[in-house]
């Protein structure tokens, strides 16, 4: 068998440091969304469809982390590419539409729910901090910071060749998407006023450019600009230039495509609210002759 279809079908990589976090994460939520579907006026924060959303991005994490994903993303540019398109495009913005804050406030014992609870509460220090950096320009600043510069040519190449600056990589990308995507999709905890949808737009839109950039650089460059791959053994039959060049393209094409295409589904959701808004005056003023009709009546 080829060693990239071996590769592909070899067993997952248990590793207790991603497994043990993912599972006390899922359970958690379980027992939040369990508690909450008790109570009737609490079930709208934990509905079905919410808690897919939440199972499939910790499970998309699993896959990217623990899958033979990883490994081949140590032998091919176009699969540590993938491995983060994952983590950033798919895993992320699936756990903000599950709604985990408040569900996890649930699934928590009281002593800790009431710490974080007085954590956020009025003016304290985790709050403001919280507030700060929750600021859509910062979340933005941030996350295309942290994107950008692990593509840096130097922390690359350290990050393949030195195993905890790998996790710490995965991390950051990881965290720095939640930052991303706080805004975009109003999760709680809320501490700003939301973002009208033309804003949420305009901010997933401003990310195209500079990613297109970087990844229309990587993928036309005539030298191999991450030399790890030159020390590895190629896959496929692919030189480690032609393996940059597909890696670039996905970073360039599909990552922007991905973000043109989140900023049509919120184009769309907002001409759907604003059509919903425009007809309820008009039931508002359809309904109310028929209750003066019955108010004569009643008088008569």
């Amino acid at each position: 068998m080829h060693p990239l279809w071996k590769a592909l079908f070899a067993p997952w990589e248990l590793r207790w440091e991603i497994l043990l976090p993912l599972l006390l994460l899922a359970s958690i939520y379980a027992v939040g969304w369990l508690r909450l579907r008790r109570h009737s006026r609490s079930r709208m924060l934990a509905t079905r469809w919410r808690m897919v959303a939440y199972y499939a991005g910790l499970a998309s994490l699993a896959l990217a982390l623990m899958s033979p994903i990883d490994w081949l993303g140590s032998q091919l540019l176009i699969m540590h590419m993938v491995q983060h398109k994952i983590l950033v495009m798919v895993s992320a913005p699936l756990i903000w539409l599950g709604n985990p804050f408040p569900i996890a406030m649930w699934g928590i014992p009281r002593p800790l729910r009431n710490g974080v609870t007085l954590a956020l509460a009025g003016d304290s220090l985790t709050r403001r901090a919280l507030t700060v950096s929750s600021q859509p320009a910062i979340c933005w600043l941030l996350f295309t910071f942290i994107y950008l510069g692990w593509h840096d040519p130097g922390l690359y190449n350290l990050a393949l060749s030195v195993g905890w600056v790998h996790n710490l990589e995965h991390l950051t990308f990881f965290l720095g998407a939640m930052f991303f995507w706080w805004p975009v999709l109003n999760g709680a905890p809320r501490l700003h006023k939301s973002m009208p949808y033309w804003g949420r737009i305009l901010y997933v839109l401003v990310l195209v450019p500079p990613n297109a950039i970087a990844g229309f650089a990587i993928a036309n460059s005539s030298e191999v600009i991450y030399t790890y791959y030159n020390s590895v053994p190629r896959l496929f039959g692919m030189t480690a230039l032609e393996d940059q060049m597909i890696g670039g393209a996905i970073m360039w094409v599909w990552s922007s495509e991905m973000m043109i295409n989140v900023a049509m589904i919120m184009l769309g959701v907002m001409f759907y609210r604003e059509k919903k808004r425009k007809k309820r005056p008009v039931a508002v003023a359809r309904v109310h002759p028929a209750r003066r009709a019955e108010q004569m009546e009643v008088i008569g």
